[in-house]
Parts: structure tokens; C-alpha cells; sequence
């Protein structure tokens, strides 16, 4: 596909729009109870997490106010009102901490945050790049500046805040969790509002992955990490934000599930470079146990399996909220029925799906 891709103004905006408690959160996380029980929970005392909206629980929403993901109806499932989570509900590293037995992470812009337990340095809209060099390749960033790199600042400081002794801070990373990622999709997204082709596209990715393979080979690592979890695309094809403004009459142009060949053939090329890269880290690095955390295939089981796992067969590729954290905007009457949330970010539902298939992984370091 050569030509400049093009996003319609609907699709352009709802992009940048970005019972009890107890009762709701013992139901919501009866397969993770049941993973505590069986499995042997590794001694994982905080987590840090990196990355982008798939994982921000309200970083954003402490740098610039209450827009996009911050404003209702977002968090209307679980906390029943918005946190800056980009979903109706918990996201997959809120799963994750309680099935490690930890408290949900704090966002480090939260001043009254508890960090004792680790920090999400996790902001939506970041990007794995920095936003000066795809300034230089003709890409402009009109969200957060908190690039990967910016998340990694604020790591350091906050290390440098919690111990002061190098081989002190080297024994509580090595009891910790770090997830590096998701992140990447949004200098992609980036590139298609500036017109970037799928060429164009294909040549950032290598720059990416070695944006965030960097990061933990000269700065994770070296500071003391020795579990960490590397997450992948989800299959992009299958998106409805994808699926709307790429839609095509040609039936060739779609999979099995109704998904978009050529973004699933870029979301694999990503993935596959950066499982590549893993693998590199993995050989110089015997010592640390690095996993791939695969999403895509995590969310194309889930796309095969909707029926057995709860899910309505209408609501797959339809998102539960259009033009979400827009004034006057509301749900689907159901979202736990629903895949996707807004058109890019999935339902808590989803998420807690994908979140344990995940969980096999990390049960496992």
C-alpha cells in the first residue's frame, strides 16, 4: 500500500479525546484468585512500569488536567469514575500487581502516591522514540512529551530517592518486576496523521525497537533488573480505529477474523524485530530472565474464543464508547460484552483476558 494514508476528522478526534468496589473487583478477578492458589507467586516485591496508555493509570491525567481518558466515562466499570486509565475499568497492570499480591501502582506524578511498592512511569500518548528525532524524520508529536526516555528520568530519580547505596538499589531491583512497554504504537499512529506510508512506517520500526532494547541494556539492566517483561503489538488489523479508516471493499484485504492483513503483517514485523532483539539481550545477558510478553496472539485467541469467554459476537470490532471524554458522551449498556473500549484501547474485560495470558509468563520468572 503506497499511498499517503489518511484518517477521517471522526476518527482524528476520537484518537485525541483520549453494587460495591469489593463485590465488582472479587467477581472481576476470580481467574487470577484461582492463578494465586495454584501457582507458585514469585518473590516479586514492587513493580515498574513503562510505557504508554495501554498501561498509564493516571500519569497523563497529573501532567496536563482532566482531558481525554481523565473525564467521564472512563473507569466507569471498577472505580466508577475516571483515573486516567484508558479503559472502562482496571487495566492489564492492575491485574498483574494483584495477582503478584501488590497494592495497584501509584502514577509518579501522583505527589501523594504510595511508591513503596513500585511506580508507573507509564504516560498515554508517549512515544518509544524521542520526540526531537521524529521531529527529524518529519513526524510531529501533538501529545505528551513524556517520551521512553522521560519515563526513564524519572526512574532514576525516583532510585536515587529511595536508596543511595548502588549495591542497596541493585538488591531492590533484583526483587522487582519491570515491564518495558507496550510502547511504540503511538509514533506509528504519529506517522499516519502526518501521512506517512506503510513504508515509511516499516523503516521506523527498527529505531523503535532499539529505542526500548537501549533502555534496558544500558539503563534497566544496569541498574540492577533481573526480571524483566518486554510487551509486543496487539494485532493492529483487528482494531476498530484500524478497521474504520482503512476500511476496504476488497475482501481480500481481510483475515479469517475480519481483521486487516497488512497492519496484522505490521504489527508482526514489529513484534518480530523486537522479539529478535530480546533474544540478543537474552544471549548477553544469561544472568536476567527477559520474556516476551505476546499480545498479538493473546488478542487473536481472544478474538477466535469470544463466545466461551463472555463476549458478544456484535460487539468484537464495535467500540463500547465512540468519541469517549467528549461532553456528553456514554457507554454501551454492557461493556463487559464489548472487545474494545474507544476504538484503540480494549474493555476491562479484555484486559483481564489478555492480562492472564500473560500471567503464565511472569508466574514463571
Amino acid at each position: 500500500m503506497t499511498s499517503k494514508i489518511r484518517v477521517d476528522k471522526h476518527l482524528h478526534n476520537n484518537m485525541l479525546a483520549f453494587r460495591t468496589l469489593s463485590l465488582s473487583f472479587f467477581i472481576l478477578l476470580l481467574p487470577f484468585k484461582e492463578m494465586r492458589n495454584e501457582a507458585k507467586i514469585p518473590s516479586i516485591e514492587a513493580i515498574y512500569q513503562f510505557g504508554d496508555s495501554i498501561s498509564d493509570t493516571g500519569n497523563l491525567m497529573h501532567e496536563v488536567g482532566p482531558v481525554g481518558c481523565a473525564r467521564p466515562p472512563y473507569g466507569q466499570t471498577f472505580f466508577h469514575h475516571p483515573t486516567g486509565r484508558c479503559s472502562d475499568g482496571l487495566l492489564m497492570i492492575d491485574n498483574f500487581a494483584w495477582a503478584l499480591k501488590l497494592p495497584f501502582l501509584s502514577p509518579y506524578l501522583d505527589k501523594f502516591g504510595n511508591f513503596s511498592h513500585g511506580v508507573n512511569f507509564a504516560v498515554a500518548g508517549a512515544t518509544a522514540l524521542d520526540i526531537s528525532y521524529l521531529k527529524f524524520r518529519n513526524i510531529t508529536i501533538y501529545g505528551t512529551p513524556s517520551s521512553l526516555l522521560v519515563q526513564l528520568g524519572w526512574f532514576k530519580s525516583h532510585l536515587a530517592s529511595i536508596c543511595r547505596n548502588p549495591s542497596v538499589c541493585k538488591q531492590k531491583m533484583g526483587n522487582a518486576l519491570f515491564i518495558v512497554g507496550g510502547i511504540g504504537g503511538n509514533d506509528y499512529i504519529s506517522g499516519i496523521f502526518e501521512g506517512k506510508t506503510i513504508q515509511d512506517l516499516r523503516s521506523l520500526v527498527p529505531h523503535v525497537v532499539q529505542a526500548i532494547s537501549k533502555v534496558i541494556r544500558q539503563e534497566v539492566i544496569y541498574l540492577g533488573a533481573r526480571r524483566i517483561v518486554v510487551p509486543g503489538s496487539f494485532s493492529a488489523g483487528c482494531m476498530p480505529f484500524c478497521l474504520a479508516a482503512f476500511k476496504s471493499n476488497d475482501p481480500a484485504m481481510y483475515d479469517e477474523l475480519g481483521c486487516l492483513k497488512f497492519w496484522n503483517d505490521f504489527s508482526s514485523f514489529h513484534n518480530f524485530q523486537l522479539q529478535q532483539a530480546i533474544k540478543s539481550l537474552q544471549q548477553h545477558y544469561p544472568g536476567v530472565k527477559i520474556v516476551y510478553g505476546d499480545y498479538f496472539s493473546a488478542h487473536r485467541s481472544l478474538l477466535q474464543n469470544f463466545g466461551s469467554l463472555g463476549f458478544d459476537k456484535n460487539g468484537l470490532y464495535e467500540p463500547c464508547c465512540i468519541m469517549c471524554g467528549s461532553d456528553g458522551v456514554t457507554a454501551c449498556p454492557n461493556p463487559s460484552a464489548r472487545v474494545n473500549w474507544d476504538g484503540i484501547h480494549l474493555t476491562q474485560h479484555a484486559y483481564q483476558f489478555i492480562a492472564n495470558q500473560l500471567l503464565k509468563q511472569i508466574m514463571m520468572l
